[in-house]
């Protein structure tokens, strides 16, 4: 129930963020805004203040600034048309359109013969010569809107107001990631890559109570770091362990209180990403296959912890070194037949589509690598902190665009692989169990994906909606009722694509649970 209500909370903050951009940019530009709403569906809440509703909706996804005149209205006063009216003085404060309402039956009822609700340039609102005030309201039976002249409308407004107004939602998910980057590196601090003291060892991983928080490494197999990392001087922590790949049995050599330690020997997991399985915790000789994680390539072709791995493709396997070899070189995604020892039973598995290594690569990950969890110190730096907003940012925004690309350009990913709400909710819990910091992260994420996303041109999105702005810039105009079914249209099938896709997530949430 925690994870439910923080994944409520990161997502409506990223939400309100994005609809206060559009609405502050909008009341800047003297856009009237009808109602700022968190949430879609039936309405839990909602408060006027000034000419504004504020609600929150029952359904806790997505939100809206609606602007007057951002969609196609039809005029809700039509010539003949018969309505009510109240009056201040000889001046029209409500317009009532359902003019057979009993509750309003003792205002007075009138006939409209001439009438200029939207005032261009300035001009006198008025209905039969009666004037009518800029900020009067339509009356209906279950809401009040006030109308909006010329100048409080958003397809009145000039090319650059409309502009911010519908920019502004993305920019504020980035100045949100701004800052959120800028707390998560106050809080985690940068890696010492000039030092070779160990921060932290991860649980359960093989250099877990051997090697200590504290220790100072002065030699791996007798090669003798300088820096734990130092891009590509080989003379590194990361360089020595990443060259010894294959290698069974590190021997560390360490300054520990003052004194200088030669360590047990700690072997290695190695871990082949693109099938989705790893090497049995202290295995050196034997080819034995460690825990399978669900879904992954190797489970799906029944591959099961224990495994020893006797041939890949019809080669003998004699060492870790031939299997790190045989793996790495299937970079296209082929098929692969991986026979194992199955408690003395010869099992023949068939590995269907290996993720292919620009799959695996733009997911930060090699196709295979070889980890002892251990960690540097971290140490904190307050002008690499605040330029990590903007690196946060990029690092985020270049991910989202190479998910983008494997999705239009790679054949092992598709529309089904994408997180909606239930995938979100999944991956909150799961940052959130690893703590603050790592929540914080994942909110910079999230925030960065919704600006990215909303930029793209596509109808009913933020970026469609520039798009054609854009070509009016240029002297292409779509008449906005045009423009508008188009929107309408895309935002059918984003429906559509948004039911898919939480279809998706609740799947495989209830696989993961039974």
């Amino acid at each position: 129930m925690w994870g439910i209500i923080v994944a409520i909370l990161v997502l409506s903050l990223v939400i309100i963020i994005h609809e206060l951009g559009h609405f502050l940019a909008a009341r800047r530009a003297g856009i009237l805004c009808h109602e700022f709403s968190l949430g879609m569906g039936p309405v839990l809440w909602s408060k006027r203040v000034g000419e504004t509703v504020y609600a929150v909706r029952a359904i806790p996804l997505g939100g809206y600034v609606a602007m007057a005149g951002e969609e196609v209205e039809d005029e809700m006063v039509k010539k003949d048309q018969q309505i009510r009216i109240i009056t201040e003085g000889n001046v029209i404060s409500e317009i009532i359109l359902d003019h057979a309402d009993p509750q309003y039956e003792e205002y007075e009822l009138i006939t409209v013969n001439d009438y200029d609700l939207k005032g261009v340039e300035g001009s006198r609102l008025h209905i039969n010569n009666m004037e009518v005030k800029r900020d009067a309201f339509y009356v209906m039976k279950k809401q009040e809107i006030q109308i909006a002249p010329a100048d409080r409308n958003f397809n009145y407004k000039n090319k650059r107001q409309r502009f911010l107004a519908i920019f502004g939602g993305p920019f504020m998910n980035f100045v949100l990631a701004f800052f959120v980057f800028i707390l998560f590196a106050f809080l985690q601090g940068f890696p010492s890559t000039e030092s070779t003291v160990i921060g932290e060892t991860s649980e359960g991983m093989p250099a877990y109570d051997v090697l200590l928080p504290g220790d100072k490494i002065v030699f791996i197999n007798g090669d003798n770091p300088i820096y734990w990392m130092d891009g590509d001087n080989p003379d590194t922590v990361t360089s020595i362990l990443g060259e010894n790949m294959g290698e069974r049995e590190l021997i560390f050599i360490v300054e520990r209180d003052g004194a200088r330690m030669t360590l047990d020997p700690i072997t290695p997991m190695i871990f082949f990403y693109s099938v989705g399985f790893h090497s049995a915790q202290g295995t050196v000789e034997t080819l034995e296959v460690g825990q399978i994680s669900e879904g992954t390539q190797a489970y799906n072709a029944g591959m099961q912890e224990g495994d020893v791995i006797t041939e890949i493709d019809g080669v003998t396997m004699t060492s870790w070194q031939n299997v790190i070899d045989a793996i790495s070189a299937n970079t296209d995604g082929s098929d692969m037949n991986i026979t194992v020892d199955r408690g003395g039973i010869v099992v023949s598995l068939d590995i269907e589509e290996p993720w292919e290594e620009n799959v695996v690569t733009k997911q930060g990950l090699p196709m295979v690598d070889s980890l002892i969890g251990i960690a540097p110190e971290y140490e904190f730096n307050f002008g690499k902190s605040i330029l990590y907003g903007f690196v946060g940012i990029k690092n985020s925004a270049t991910m989202i665009s190479d998910t983008l690309s494997l999705l239009f350009g790679s054949s092992q990913v598709g529309v089904g692989d994408l997180a909606g709400p239930v995938g979100i909710y999944q991956i909150t819990n799961n940052a959130l169990s690893q703590g603050f910091v790592s929540l914080l992260a994942w909110v910079g994420l999230l925030s960065v994906n919704l600006g990215v996303i909303n930029l793209l041109p596509i109808p009913a999105l933020d970026g469609g909606r520039l798009f054609f702005l854009g070509a009016e810039a240029v002297g292409v105009k779509v008449s906005n009722k045009v423009e508008n079914r188009l929107h309408y249209m895309m935002y059918l099938l984003l429906l559509g694509l948004f039911v898919f896709i939480t279809y998706n997530d609740i799947v495989r949430l209830i696989n993961s649970i039974f």
